[in-house]
C-alpha cells in the first residue's frame, strides 16, 4: 500500500483475499456444501472488501490535507472514524442496490449488510490509520533529526562567521579609533557589539525566534557597520508590527547584510542601501547590486547556503533568491509557531 493509504499492495491484497474467505466460511454454512454459491458469496465478499479499502484509504487521505496527524491527533482520529462510517453504510447501501437491481444478486438483510461493511471499514480503518500515523510520526522524527544536523552545522558557521579574526579585527579596529576620537560614542558601541556576540551565544540552541527580536539585534549590528561605512551604508526597515511576531531562524538578517556588504562596493559614489519589508506573507531582503571587483567569480555562496539549508529544515516553503533591475532580492518565510 502506498504511503497515502489509497492502493492496496500485495500483502495488503492477499489479506483482503484471506479475510474475504475467512467471512465466507464463518457467514455462509451452505457454501460449504454448494461451490457455485460459494464463489458467487465470496466474489460479493470481495467486492465489499475492495470498495470499503479504496474508499476509506481514500477518505483518509483527503482528511489528512486537511488535518495533520501531528498537530491534532485527536480531531484527526474522531473525523476519521465519522468519515469512515458514513462513506462505508453510503456505499454498502449502493452495492445492495447494484446487486439486487443491476445484477439481479439476492444479498439478503441489506441493513444486516450494512453493519457488516461498518465493521469492515473500522477494521480497515484502524489499519489504515495506525499505519499514516506511523508514517507521519516517523517523517516528523526523521525532519527533527535533519533539523538537529542543520542547526548544528548552522551555529557552527553562525559563530565561526561571528567570532572570526577578521569580524573581531575590523570591530575592535573601528573601536581604536572611537576611543581617542569620541569616548561617548566608543562606549555605545561597545555595548552594540557585546549585544550581538551576547545574541549569538544565546541563541545558539534556538530553531527560531520572534522576527521583532531578529530585526531588534539587527539594529545593533547596523550601528556597528555604520560605524565603519558611515552614511555609505543604510538599512531601511518596514515590517508591520502585527507580522514581527511570526518566526525567522536566529541571525538569518545578520548574515544576508554580511553577504550584501562582502559582495557589494560600498563607498561614497556607490552607497550600499538596504531593504526590509513585507512581501505578502514573506519578508524580502533587498540591495542595490554593485558587485566588488576583487571577489568577481570567488563566491563561495556559503552565506546564501546556509539560510537555505536552516529554512529546509524548518518547513516545506522555500527561500527565494532574484537579481533583476540591478537590484539582489532575498525572500525569507516567515514561520508561524516555536519549534
Amino acid at each position: 500500500m502506498d504511503k497515502c493509504g489509497i492502493i492496496p499492495g500485495r500483502r495488503e491484497l492477499l489479506i483482503i483475499l484471506l479475510l474475504a474467505t475467512l467471512m465466507t466460511v464463518v457467514l455462509c454454512p451452505p457454501c460449504l456444501h454448494n461451490w457455485a454459491y460459494a464463489w458467487r458469496f465470496w466474489g460479493i465478499t470481495v467486492t465489499i472488501w475492495l470498495v470499503m479499502w479504496y474508499g476509506n484509504g481514500f477518505v483518509a487521505d483527503w482528511l489528512d490535507r486537511w488535518i495533520a496527524w501531528k498537530e491534532q491527533p485527536g480531531k484527526r482520529l474522531l473525523l476519521g472514524i465519522v468519515s469512515s462510517v458514513a462513506y462505508s453504510a453510503l456505499a454498502m447501501l449502493l452495492l445492495a442496490w447494484l446487486f439486487n437491481r443491476v445484477l439481479d444478486i439476492d444479498i439478503g438483510n441489506v441493513w444486516q449488510l450494512v453493519l457488516i461493511s461498518v465493521v469492515i471499514s473500522i477494521i480497515i480503518l484502524l489499519f489504515i490509520q495506525a499505519r499514516q500515523f506511523i508514517f507521519s510520526w516517523r517523517d516528523l522524527a526523521l525532519r527533527e533529526e535533519r533539523l538537529r544536523g542543520e542547526l548544528m552545522a548552522s551555529r557552527y558557521e553562525v559563530l565561526k562567521n561571528q567570532l572570526n579574526p577578521h569580524f573581531l579585527f575590523n570591530s575592535l579596529n573601528a573601536l581604536a579609533d572611537l576611543v581617542h576620537e569620541d569616548p561617548a560614542l566608543a562606549e555605545k558601541y561597545i555595548n552594540q557589539l557585546s549585544r550581538v556576540l551576547r545574541y549569538v551565544l544565546e541563541t545558539s540552541q534556538q530553531a527560531v525566534v520572534p522576527l521583532a527580536t531578529e530585526l531588534d539585534i539587527l539594529q545593533a549590528y547596523v550601528f556597528l557597520q555604520q560605524i565603519r561605512f558611515g552614511a555609505n551604508f543604510k538599512v531601511d526597515i518596514d515590517v508591520p508590527e502585527a507580522s514581527q511576531q511570526k518566526k525567522v531562524p536566529p541571525l538569518v538578517l545578520q548574515i544576508l547584510l554580511e553577504n550584501a556588504i562582502k559582495h557589494n562596493e560600498i563607498t561614497t559614489a556607490n552607497p550600499l542601501r538596504v531593504k526590509i519589508s513585507l512581501k505578502q506573507d514573506d519578508l524580502q531582503i533587498c540591495n542595490n547590486l554593485q558587485p566588488r571587483e576583487s571577489l568577481k567569480g570567488e563566491s563561495t555562496g556559503t552565506g546564501l547556503a546556509n539560510v537555505q539549508a536552516r529554512y529546509n529544515a524548518l518547513t516545506d516553503r522555500q527561500v527565494r533568491v532574484s537579481r533583476s533591475d540591478g537590484q539582489f532580492c532575498v525572500v525569507l518565510p516567515l514561520l508561524d509557531k516555536q519549534l
